[in-house]
């Protein structure tokens, strides 16, 4: 019975009932949404990263440090000879200068074995050519250049003798990655090419694994996915807890609509109070069936969001958030042209229990004080009387 008398209460509230429907399915469709474009970046960063550049981890040389170039030539050592080829790809770490449109820049090299199935890198464009020198960069760099696949664009490098050499190199590839970190601020030359540039042996900075591996030395240090991802997953901490601010907002601007709904049905339903209390009804039952009211609601926002929030979600996903070109330029993992969001299960049921529970509470507040309500008081219109107007009452 009172469930029935919740639901014919809230299906006559009419366009109030339905504005405080709409606005709580705009509420759980953003935060899904929104939350959901986090996720998306943070996984298309992650995977991107993972095949690109460092598989099931990487191996630095103990005196490699990728932010300081003065640790590039102090860090190079010989690959371990118990690693099988197919299982690692080897990196070579050097700085240079590069002339283009008559301009200078300063550059980091960065050589990559040929060879390799492991990495997504397109790395088999730089094989090795007797008197011919190669290169390939990432669009954002090339973006930044004005640089286009089939310029040439001249190099000079310092050799391990400390003489400086210069020569014309092509361009052979502009790859397009969402990970920032093989692209920002560098070229890509053939190992073989950059070993004979530098004059120098077998020898790299670090080297990326399939998987770990024991027994290296002391002269390697292994840097896990973790390690590596750590400074990318934390941007994305740091972004979320941004967005927690704007998901909290949302929900107190709901929770006020909804509240201030309550107290305006319960003022105009006063005598109504007053009828359930006289045909019998306990202060419980009452409280019940207001608050019942508050969450039959939050169920019919759900509803709504599924019906209007569902094709939008999955066209949001589909198309993804474009960016503005200048976005672009400034080199964040994980995105290109635009940011896809990806939603889980897990995500989905959060938003709803929270929308729901924040419905039960504030459905609840404005009716706990039926309990000092009395049948009389209800009936002449007087929904609460203060404890000092009672004890004065109770001593006349």
């Amino acid at each position: 019975m009172i469930l029935k008398l919740a639901w014919r209460n809230i299906i006559g509230g009419g366009f109030r009932t339905w504005l405080n429907v709409f606005i709580l399915s705009v509420v759980i469709v953003t935060i899904i949404g929104f939350h959901g474009m986090y996720i998306g970046w943070q996984k298309d960063g992650e995977n991107g990263i993972i095949k690109w550049h460092i598989a099931g981890g990487q191996y630095w040389q103990k005196d490699y440090d990728p932010y300081d170039s003065f640790s590039y030539d102090e860090s190079r050592q010989l690959m371990p000879a118990t690693l099988p080829d197919e299982d690692a790809v080897e990196f070579l770490a050097g700085q240079g200068v590069i002339y283009p449109q008559g301009r200078i820049k300063n550059i980091t090299l960065k050589g990559v074995e040929e060879e390799q199935g492991l990495l997504e890198l397109p790395t088999q464009l730089l094989s090795y050519e007797p008197g011919r020198y190669k290169m390939m960069m990432g669009h954002r760099t090339a973006r930044k250049l004005k640089l286009n696949e089939g310029d040439r664009l001249m190099l000079r490098w310092r050799n391990n003798s400390g003489s400086f050499d210069a020569a014309s190199f092509e361009i052979v590839k502009i790859f397009k990655t969402t990970v920032s970190s093989i692209d920002q601020g560098q070229v890509w030359l053939g190992i073989q090419q950059m070993r004979e540039m530098l004059g120098i042996n077998q020898v790299v900075n670090y080297f990326t694994a399939r998987k770990p591996v024991e027994g290296l030395g002391e002269s390697w240090e292994f840097k896990s996915q973790d390690k590596l991802l750590s400074e990318f997953r934390a941007l994305i901490s740091a972004k979320i807890a941004g967005g927690m601010f704007m998901y909290a907002l949302l929900m107190f601007l709901a929770m006020i609509a909804v509240f201030d709904t309550q107290v305006l049905s319960l003022f105009k339903r006063r005598k109504e109070v007053g009828m359930m209390m006289a045909i019998g009804m306990n202060r419980n039952q009452i409280i019940r069936i207001f608050t019942l009211e508050g969450f039959l609601g939050g169920l019919l926002s759900v509803a709504l969001a599924v019906i209007w929030g569902t094709p939008l979600l999955l066209e949001f996903q589909k198309n993804g958030l474009r960016l503005p070109d200048y976005m672009n330029s400034f080199g964040v993992d994980g995105i290109i042209d635009a940011m896809y969001p990806q939603y889980t299960i897990s995500l989905v049921i959060l938003t709803v229990l929270i929308v729901l529970g924040i419905m039960l509470a504030v459905s609840y507040i404005p009716v706990s004080n039926i309990s000092r309500l009395t049948p009389v008081d209800a009936l002449q219109g007087r929904m609460t009387i203060s404890v000092k107007r009672e004890k004065t009452m109770l001593s006349k």
